[in-house]
C-alpha cells in the first residue's frame, strides 16, 4: 500500500490530522470495473459514489490535453488542501498591486472557519487512446469523518444516483 502523505509538503503535514485505522481506505469503492464513454459520465459516477458514502468530491485540477498529452481530471475531497488567505489590492487602476497574505499568518486565519484539513484522498480520471475514460485511485483514504449533512446541491447529486 502506498503512503498517501508522500506528496504532501512537510509544513502541511504538521497541520493535518494523521491517517489512522479509524479512517478506512475507500479505494475499492471508487475502483470501477468499467470504462466511461465521457468525462462527464465518469465524474457523475464518482460524485454519486461519494454522495452514497457521505463525501463531497470536487475537481481539483483539469487538463484539456494537447500535443502528446492526454485529457485528464484530478478529483479530490472538498477538504483537501489548506486554507488560503485572500489577496489584498493596494492602489488603484493599472498601477494596483496585489499583495497576498501569508498562508501561515495567524492574523489572516484567526476569524475564518474552514473545511480544509489536508485530506489526501485523490482520484485521476484520464482519457486513453481508445477515447474512453478510466478512473485511477491515487489515495483512497480520508483523514476526517464523513460529512454530517450535505448541502442542497450535494443532496441532489446523491438523490440523482438513487434512480
Amino acid at each position: 500500500m502506498e503512503d498517501c502523505n508522500a506528496s504532501v509538503p512537510e509544513e502541511v503535514v504538521l497541520e493535518v490530522m494523521p491517517l489512522s485505522s479509524n479512517f478506512p481506505d475507500y479505494k475499492c469503492i471508487f475502483t470501477p470495473s468499467k470504462s466511461f464513454p465521457s468525462r462527464e459520465a465518469a465524474i457523475s459516477w464518482l460524485q454519486m459514489i461519494g454522495g452514497e458514502n457521505k463525501f463531497v468530491l470536487v475537481t481539483k485540477r483539469s487538463d484539456a490535453g494537447g500535443i502528446k498529452r492526454r485529457r485528464m481530471v484530478k478529483i479530490a475531497c472538498e477538504r483537501s488542501g489548506t486554507y488560503r488567505g485572500l489577496a489584498q489590492r493596494v492602489g488603484k487602476g493599472k498601477a494596483a498591486k496585489i499583495l497576498k497574505k501569508s498562508r501561515n499568518d495567524e492574523k489572516a486565519r484567526s476569524h475564518t472557519g474552514t473545511k480544509k484539513c489536508g485530506c489526501p484522498f485523490q482520484i485521476n480520471v484520464k482519457e486513453n487512446a481508445d477515447s474512453l475514460w478510466y478512473v485511477t485511485v491515487i489515495c483512497g483514504r480520508h483523514n476526517h469523518d464523513t460529512a454530517g449533512r450535505l448541502d442542497k446541491g450535494e443532496e441532489e447529486v446523491e438523490d440523482a444516483g438513487d434512480d
